[in-house]
């Protein structure tokens, strides 16, 4: 059972799809603030997990075991990348993840492994098991879970990171910048005269299609771009939808998260699809970095950025 087993059945899925993407490679967020930030040392370092577990150290970890790319990303934005001893074979962001110790798969880390390198702070994923949480715990391992499941938990669970680690001034600058660009977009999408183009995000090549559900993430990410997803009147998170469904929904925009497939026309091969709007207009993105969107952490700059320039390049003309 993993640590948040009631999204498990798109959890496991996504496992298989971030196995796609080893190697990825995408403009490397800010590691270190542009200016020395001081500040004045609390007497102990808290914070909130995913569990509603609080978690109180004496001091900033120094030995930070990371068991999911997304925690790792949040590692490296803060600009404690140098603390972190070891992550999991999933990781492949920032490069130097590969000259790190790896200490097994998201949804099998080896307990031995983690134990023997002293940790003073582990990470927990989405995916994780549960029975591996409470090992390490009743170790006396510090665990803090992350699982955030839409683009505010991304900012509530950084701002926590940066608490917990003693970098919340470097959190605090991350998270401005970050809520500038969401802003920008914000008064965008409030002042567009426009129907705002649908959107629809495929996580997977072939039926069922899996995409990004009412509140999810992705959901997020569309309507800050200025668009709406096709898939947003579905409440259940990451629904496997239908060839039928896509064709009545007809999507304006399709969004490819995984890497181009060797020998395969996307959407534009697949039968029956001439009639999808998306399709008939060539209106097909493939993401630069799939990572970017289906990791919710630091670099979803990037990906509104790519999405909202596709989807209205209209608002990024200099005059």
């Amino acid at each position: 059972m993993s640590i948040f087993s009631p999204r498990l059945a798109y959890g496991l899925a996504l496992l298989v799809v971030i196995g796609f993407f080893a190697g990825g490679c995408a403009p490397a967020v800010p590691s270190q603030p542009s200016t020395p930030i001081t500040t004045t040392a609390p007497l102990a370092y808290t914070a909130t997990d995913a569990f509603g577990i609080l978690v109180t150290l004496a001091q900033p970890p120094q030995r930070i075991i990371s068991l999911g790319p997304s925690a790792t990303e949040m590692v490296y934005a803060l600009g404690i990348f140098d603390r972190l001893v070891a992550v999991t074979t999933a990781d492949d962001y920032p490069s130097e993840v590969s000259k790190l110790e790896k200490v097994g798969s998201i949804d099998n880390p080896s307990l031995e492994k983690i134990l023997a390198l002293q940790p003073d702070l582990v990470l927990a994923v989405f995916g994780n098991p549960m029975t591996l949480v409470e090992n390490l715990r009743k170790q006396g391992v510090p665990v803090f879970g992350l699982n955030p499941q839409t683009v505010p938990e991304v900012l509530i669970d950084l701002r926590e990171l940066g608490d917990l680690t003693g970098t919340r001034p470097q959190a605090d600058q991350l998270l401005a910048g970050i809520e500038e660009k969401m802003d920008s977009l914000r008064q965008k999408v409030a002042t567009a005269t426009a129907t705002l183009p649908t959107v629809y995000l495929e996580t997977w090549p072939q039926e069922p299609f899996y995409t990004f559900g009412r509140g999810t993430f992705g959901d997020d990410l569309v309507a800050l771009a200025g668009g709406t997803n096709i898939a947003n009147a579905i409440e259940e998170a990451y629904p496997a939808l239908a060839t039928e469904y896509i064709f009545f929904e007809d999507p304006q925009t399709i969004v490819l998260l995984y890497p181009p497939q060797a020998g395969s026309a996307g959407p534009k091969g697949r039968e029956g699809w001439s009639q999808v709007t998306a399709v008939t207009t060539d209106r097909i993105l493939q993401a630069a970095d799939p990572n970017v969107y289906l990791r919710p952490g630091p670099r979803i700059v990037q990906a509104l950025d790519e999405l909202a320039r596709f989807l209205h390049p209209e608002w990024f003309v200099t005059p």
